[in-house]
């Protein structure tokens, strides 16, 4: 018999608020993530399908390890047989396809292109939250989806020499990542945050194990670390923005995942001393008050 799904419903706990707070923190560490992802590629000469494989496989020994015990495990049924099975592993094979494919994106372009490009998934969300969740979007939201991505643009300016095959698979990670949290959404009433990053783990390692075996690179100490510090940051943000869709409409918290570029700015100032320009905070201010504006209802009716 297949687990009850969360108590919580529609009437998810917290509210707006913190959907909005939890969308901030899964930008920061989405930022830390991929920044961390492109360093495995790069520096230590991992592909993007072994370090999303490494990720996964990490997660899912833990899960294994632990599903036995009580209260702290996540219990063998909920990870084998988990409430609308072929939904949540559907769900999860397209964040495993799309983390796959911005990984890739990071290594083939600058971060800012790159994240320019990524960056369009909140706009992407937007569009499809009205298309396939009938969620109604009033102007005030499409107006600031549409001053968040304004935003992204003068704080990333990406130029016209970028790599097309990292243009491209940037651009699908985009889609991809805005499709898997439409299915996320869908998915509010059957499973938890625990449960999507369960079969994440479980899909992502079922999926990746013989590709990536067959173009296996080794892996040293140093980026053995570096991965597991990835996934470990990166389960925080799935959770992050998993919990914050049981919250929140999608295209309503979609402006609020422009904040990763401000958290990148924050970063290239604190660790790497690059001020931000005039544009880029031209650019934050945008994205903020598009976040702001996309919380008005709009009239009813």
């Amino acid at each position: 018999m297949a687990p009850e799904g969360p108590r919580a419903t529609g009437r998810d706990r917290g509210g707006v608020p913190a959907a909005i707070g939890l969308t901030l923190l899964a930008g920061l560490l989405y930022v830390l993530g991929y920044a961390l992802s492109k360093s495995l590629v790069t520096d230590h000469g991992l592909t993007p399908l072994q370090v999303t494989f490494l990720r996964c496989a990490a997660i899912l020994l833990v899960a294994l390890a632990a599903a036995p015990l009580p209260r702290i495990g996540p219990g063998w049924c909920r990870l084998l047989r988990p409430a609308r099975a072929w939904e949540q592993r559907l769900a999860a094979a397209v964040l495993v396809v799309s983390n796959a494919l911005a990984v890739l994106g990071y290594a083939l372009l600058p971060v800012t292109a790159a994240s320019a490009l990524g960056f369009t998934a909140p706009l992407l969300l937007t569009l499809l939250g009205a298309l396939l969740l009938r969620e109604r979007v009033p102007a005030a939201r499409l107006l600031g989806t549409g001053l968040g991505f304004a935003g992204m643009l003068l704080i990333v300016r990406p130029d016209g020499d970028a790599d097309a095959l990292g243009v491209a698979m940037s651009s699908l990670g985009a889609l991809t990542y805005a499709t898997y949290q439409i299915l996320v959404r869908r998915l509010r009433e059957a499973a938890t945050a625990l449960d999507t990053i369960l079969q994440v783990a479980l899909v992502g390692t079922l999926l990746l194990a013989v590709p990536v075996a067959l173009d296996w690179r080794p892996v040293g100490a140093a980026a053995a670390g570096l991965a597991l510090l990835v996934a470990a940051i990166q389960t925080a943000a799935l959770a992050s923005i998993a919990a914050a869709l049981r919250r929140g409409e999608a295209s309503r918290i979609a402006p609020w995942q422009f904040s990763g570029l401000i958290w990148a700015m924050a970063l290239d100032t604190l660790l790497f001393g690059a001020s931000p320009t005039a544009l880029g905070l031209a650019g934050a201010a945008l994205i903020i008050g598009g976040g702001a504006l996309a919380q008005f209802p709009g009239p009813r009716g």
